[in-house]
C-alpha cells in the first residue's frame, strides 16, 4: 500500500490517481504471463510527475511484461488522445501517446495516408507502447519497424524533467554525449551482435541505431519499454496509402516446405509474408465466423499443413502472376 507521504506527493501535481484494489488488480497484468501488483495508477493530464518508482504504461498489450511493476503505474491511454499539426508536405503528424492506431489511421485515411507499422492490435494499442517496443507489424517488409518512422519526441525523465527530441537536435547534450561515447567505445561488439537486414526486431536498447546515427536519441528511445524516459507526444511520419493490393494463398504438404518458400520468394518484395498452419487452421472447423475464409480457401476440400499468405502493393497483378508461374506449393489461390 501506499505510505500517507507517497500519497502526498501524488496528490500535489494534481494528477487523477486511483489506489483501489480493484484498479491495482487490473493494472497487475499485461498480455504477457507475469503479475506485479502496483502501488497505484495514475492518469495524468499534463507532464507534472511524483518522486516515485514510475512504470508507464499504454494498452498493456505487451508480451514481455513491460507495463507492470511495484511502483506508480502511469497509464498515458486515457487522456493523452490529441492528433494535431498534420504536414501533409513533409508527410508528419504529432500525436499524444494515448492515441491509439486504428484511430490515428482513421484520421489520416481521408488524406490518403497512413502510420506504416501495422500491429496486430491495432484496435487497443497505443502510439506511445508502440514506440517503447518498437513494433512493427505484418507489413514490415516495407515500413520497417516505428523506429523508423519517428521525427521527434516529448519525454519525461526520471528526475521529472521534460525534454523535446528530435533526430538533428534535442535538449539533452549530456546524455548524448555519453550514448556517443558508448557505442563509439564499443562499436565492434555492436556490429558484431546487432546483424544488419534484421526487418523484425525484438525491443531493446537499439545501440546498432545509435551507431549509424550518431547524436539522435530517439533510436534509443524507441524499444527501450519506458525505461529512459515516459514517452508523452511524438512526430511521426506518415506513408501514402497502397494504391492497389493483391494477395496470393500459397498451400503446402509440409511446414518445412512453406519455410523454404518464404526465403524463395524475397526476390518478388512482397509487402508480407504470413504463415498459417495446420494447428491454426483446425481451429476454425465448425466455426461459423471463418466458414467463409474455409470456402475460400478450399479447406474442406484439399486440407494442407501450411499456407503463405503473401501480399503485394504496387505492381500487385504481375506479381501475381509471377507468383503463379514459379509453381511453389502444391496449389495457389490469387
Amino acid at each position: 500500500m501506499a505510505s500517507a507521504q507517497q500519497i502526498s506527493a501524488l496528490a500535489a501535481v494534481n494528477c487523477e490517481v486511483a489506489f483501489d484494489n480493484l484498479t491495482r488488480q487490473l493494472y497487475a497484468t499485461d498480455a504477457s504471463i507475469y503479475q506485479i501488483e502496483p502501488l497505484a495508477v495514475a492518469f495524468p493530464r499534463s507532464t507534472k510527475q511524483a518522486s516515485i518508482p514510475i512504470i508507464p504504461r499504454g494498452a498493456g498489450t505487451g508480451l514481455a511484461g513491460g507495463a507492470l511493476g511495484e511502483g506508480l503505474v502511469i497509464d498515458f491511454s486515457r487522456y493523452n488522445k490529441q492528433i494535431a499539426d498534420i504536414d501533409l508536405q513533409s508527410r508528419t503528424v504529432r500525436v499524444g501517446a494515448g492515441v491509439v492506431l486504428d484511430q490515428l489511421n482513421h484520421f489520416l485515411h481521408p488524406y490518403g495516408f497512413c502510420f506504416g507499422p501495422d500491429v496486430a492490435t491495432s484496435s487497443r494499442a497505443t502510439i506511445g507502447g508502440m514506440i517503447a517496443n518498437n513494433s512493427s507489424g505484418a507489413h514490415a517488409l516495407v515500413y520497417g519497424t516505428t523506429a523508423d518512422h519517428v521525427t521527434g519526441l516529448d519525454v519525461v525523465l526520471a528526475g521529472g524533467k521534460f525534454a523535446k527530441l528530435s533526430s538533428d537536435r534535442d535538449s539533452l547534450p549530456q546524455q548524448r554525449d555519453l550514448v556517443e561515447d558508448l557505442v563509439h567505445l564499443n562499436s565492434l561488439l555492436i556490429e558484431e551482435k546487432f546483424p544488419a537486414g534484421l526487418a523484425k526486431r525484438w525491443p531493446g536498447y537499439a545501440l546498432d541505431r545509435c551507431l549509424r546515427e550518431p547524436g539522435n536519441l530517439i533510436g534509443l528511445l524507441c524499444g527501450s519499454e519506458g525505461t529512459l524516459a515516459a514517452i508523452i507526444g511524438a512526430e511521426l511520419k506518415i506513408v501514402p496509402l497502397p494504391k492497389e493490393r493483391g494477395l496470393g494463398l500459397l498451400f503446402f504438404k509440409s511446414i518445412s516446405e512453406a519455410m523454404q518458400a518464404t526465403v524463395e520468394l524475397l526476390d518478388l518484395k512482397p509487402a508480407a509474408i504470413e504463415h498459417l498452419d495446420r494447428i491454426l487452421l483446425d481451429q476454425t472447423i465448425g466455426n461459423p465466423t471463418f466458414q467463409a475464409a474455409r470456402d475460400l480457401m478450399e479447406l474442406d476440400r484439399f486440407p494442407c499443413e501450411a499456407v503463405l499468405a503473401v501480399e503485394f502493393f504496387e505492381g500487385a497483378h504481375d506479381r501475381l502472376l509471377d507468383l503463379s508461374r514459379r509453381r511453389i506449393g502444391y496449389r495457389i489461390r490469387r
